[in-house]
């Protein structure tokens, strides 16, 4: 609990040259605005980056709840009895060179675990890139990536892989609760993660990078249990003979075969996943979105092409597109023109009418014939009219430049009250909608809306919606046998 809730932290390494973990660390630390008290600690004493340096963990005036560790792993086991005097309760151990390089290695670290176990010390990692609670304002990780709090907590068996995984939650927009790198986990698995997210108010959705699991069984009745109440989404590396073998060199773990291990997530109700992109994508969704409580979808595509091919992606993904009934094929008619589709997926044709756009959005979200609305194309728009707009007022001097930003302007407003539109209706009739955007010119892909519990959701791409709608449909199916 204290390591990710620190009122104070102590870098014990702490060094003043660039580049060196000692100096990465705190700085980082510092300039996120953490509000708790930062000690530096070395033996060569002086001053770094304006903070007096102790020569040692006792020297620190204050009470200390984290120690962050990045000296070398020799001098790690003689740290135990100074952090266990000092009342230090949580050990970041950020230093490599233990059971990942070999026996040598392994050695140290079981001994190290041995003392800290008897002098009452939770050590995270070694060999991990650091963790992060963005609630608190605590990012002391080896990257510079910072994104905003949230409900997804994420760990990773691999440190680059956990940058990149906070690199897409930054840019797209995806709030974090809380982040582990875990390291070779010498005392701290994944197992453990797990259980404290269970019971981790703001956690809602747990994110994994695994390669190895420590002990199968508890993995398994924990993540059955957990996956009851909150979706786990997990990418698993070393599922080929190739990736083994260099997970194994790595983080010295174990292989795990493929074909068990994938009938364990089956089973246990984990949502698995075959790329990092897919992780983040799943978060968003969890996290913007009412759960789809079945497979039919309903297409609303701006032109024809993207409905068919969405089509086809939801048959492939296990969706069902229905056919539109009689009185809703009516309910359209009235606002499309008469050489509209008639079918699902409904083409608005290259209607820009805007009242019209909202009007089909709520036909179809309130028809009970579907379980969720994918719509293709009105996300983005502004970005096609502004390009318009500078090529208009680049050729054709006839147009007002006053009235050509109106326009604009306009194009803008619409946008954000789409969205807003969206998420009304998504409140009002509890079914998800899961926008593509037709132009993108950044990552970003949920829109937070003031006082809204749900989220406007926009993918770059129509596979990655259709995806997403099928991942947390078949989920919900997990979640109802375990319910009844």
């Amino acid at each position: 609990g204290k390591c990710f809730h620190p009122r104070s932290v102590a870098f014990v390494g702490a060094s003043g040259t660039m580049g060196k973990w000692g100096h990465m660390l705190p700085t980082l630390t510092m300039s996120r605005a953490f509000k708790g008290d930062i000690y530096f600690v070395n033996p060569k004493g002086g001053e770094i980056a304006g903070h007096k340096v102790y020569p040692s963990v006792e020297a620190v005036p204050g009470p200390v709840d984290l120690g962050v560790v990045t000296i070398p792993a020799a001098g790690v086991p003689q740290l135990v009895p100074q952090f266990q005097k000092k009342g230090i309760p949580g050990m970041l151990l950020i230093s490599s060179g233990f059971s990942e390089i070999g026996p040598k290695g392994k050695e140290i670290e079981e001994k190290l675990i041995d003392e800290a176990r008897r002098a009452g010390i939770i050590i995270l990692g070694p060999n991990t890139m650091g963790i992060a609670n963005p609630h608190i304002k605590f990012y002391c990780t080896g990257t510079h990536v910072w994104p905003r709090p949230g409900l997804t907590s994420i760990v990773a068996q691999s440190g680059n892989m956990g940058t990149q995984l906070l690199a897409f939650a930054e840019k797209q927009n995806i709030g974090v609760r809380g982040f582990s790198g875990s390291g070779n986990e010498a005392m701290v698995c994944i197992e453990d993660y797990m259980e404290a997210f269970e019971f981790d108010e703001k956690t809602r959705i747990i994110l994994l990078y695994l390669e190895s699991v420590k002990n199968g069984r508890r993995f398994f009745e924990s993540a059955k249990r957990i996956s009851a109440r909150k979706p786990i989404i997990l990418l698993k590396g070393g599922q080929t003979k190739a990736g083994n073998t260099a997970a194994k060199s790595h983080t010295g773990a174990m292989a795990l075969d493929a074909d068990v291990f994938n009938a364990v997530c089956r089973q246990a109700g984990i949502i698995k996943v075959e790329h990092p992109m897919d992780m983040l994508d799943l978060s968003a969704a969890f996290s913007a979105v009412p759960p789809p409580e079945g497979n039919r979808a309903a297409i609303m595509t701006l032109g024809g092409g993207w409905g068919v091919l969405a089509a086809d992606m939801c048959e492939s993904g296990g969706l069902m597109v229905p056919p539109l009934p009689p009185d809703l094929v009516q309910t359209i008619n009235e606002l499309l023109p008469d050489y509209w589709s008639r079918s699902n997926p409904v083409d608005l044709v290259g209607e820009f009418d805007n009242e019209l756009t909202m009007k089909t959005t709520e036909a179809l979200l309130r028809w009970e014939g579907c379980d969720a609305l994918i719509n293709l194309g009105i996300h983005g728009r502004n970005i096609m009219l502004h390009r318009l707009v500078t090529s208009i007022k680049k050729s054709d001097p006839s147009y007002a430049h006053d009235f050509l930003d109106a326009v604009e302007k306009n194009g803008a407003a619409f946008e954000r009250r789409y969205i807003e539109f969206a998420v009304e209706l998504m409140e009002k009739y509890e079914k998800p909608i899961f926008g593509v955007s037709i132009f993108t010119n950044r990552d970003k892909t949920v829109f937070s809306v003031k006082g809204k519990r749900y989220k406007g959701l926009f993918y770059p791409t129509p596979e990655r919606a259709v995806r997403a709608f099928s991942k947390m449909y078949n989920y919900r199916r997990f979640v109802n046998t375990q319910t009844r």
